[in-house]
């Protein structure tokens, strides 16, 4: 074979290159490494938003967990893009972690363990156990005032409802000027059932009774407390829980004769013996 010239050379070598599936480049050596740089850079970029969209990608599972999102930073003042969506994710996260506490407190006040509550949560309980407490006194005395109002015993006026005229034994006789305030005037009418001077007695001191509520009026057979028949009607006083200061034995005799005998007349004589 004859030798090849130069220009055969350089055909057969584009020949034999093309054969092995290569082609020939019009890019400048540069313009490869430059390409080279292009790719790198793309590969950078696509890193990168594959780190983004990790982190924006929240938790599986619907478990409710939080976002996992670049630094403040990062997307700090960003309202577009994927910084921006980065900023409207980690708004809606800080809301979310805002909502949780206010649920938190609320269910903290309603099981009553939630730190800040606490205290006025207690102190609330105890002003609830003081009111209580208080109502429960009140209603005490209110039932004892019923009470004592039903127990009204002929033996024992140990009710003393004053503005009421009540008929007492000797037992009864002795608890009504004994059992009563040191300051509580206790007017004791004897009469004898059988003398019609009795209810005329009676029926003027019934009406002193109502308007005179500050003295605590009863009346007493005189055979029950053992007392001389020649002396009834009486009214007696007492003041001091027992002490006698006014005996108005047979009290008619107490009436001037030229008075007309009524709740006047008697309240006149009453009033000269200091009874009231």
């Amino acid at each position: 074979m004859a030798a090849q010239t130069p220009a055969q050379e350089e055909f057969q070598a584009m020949l034999d290159k093309a054969s092995r599936g290569g082609a020939p480049s019009n890019r400048h050596p540069e313009d490869a490494n430059g390409g080279a740089e292009v790719d790198e850079l793309d590969e950078e970029a696509r890193y990168r938003e594959r780190q983004m969209e990790d982190a924006m990608r929240a938790p599986s599972g619907g478990g409710g967990g939080r976002l996992n999102l670049p630094p403040p930073s990062f997307d700090s003042g960003r309202t577009t893009g994927v910084k921006g969506v980065i900023a409207d994710a980690r708004s809606f996260e800080q809301a979310r972690r805002e909502g949780s506490r206010k649920v938190g407190g609320k269910e903290g006040r309603i099981n009553g363990v939630n730190g800040g509550e606490v205290e006025d949560a207690l102190e609330a309980l105890e002003e609830d156990e003081e009111f209580l407490e208080k109502w429960r006194e009140e209603r005490r005395k209110e039932l004892e005032r019923d009470g004592s109002d039903i127990r009204n015993r002929r033996t024992s006026p140990s009710v003393r409802r004053f503005g009421r005229f009540d008929e007492v034994d000797a037992l009864g006789y002795l608890d009504a000027i004994e059992k009563v305030g040191r300051e509580t005037v206790v007017v004791v009418f004897v009469y004898d059932i059988e003398c019609a001077v009795s209810q005329v007695i009676e029926e003027a001191i019934t009406p002193l009774v109502a308007t005179h509520p500050e003295i605590h009026f009863v009346k007493v057979h005189y055979d029950d407390i053992e007392f001389d028949n020649a002396g009834v009607p009486a009214i007696l006083a007492y003041k001091q829980q027992g002490e006698l200061f006014a005996n108005l034995t047979y009290i008619i005799d107490q009436i001037p004769e030229d008075t007309n005998f009524d709740t006047q007349a008697l309240k006149n004589v009453l009033r000269k013996h200091k009874v009231i």
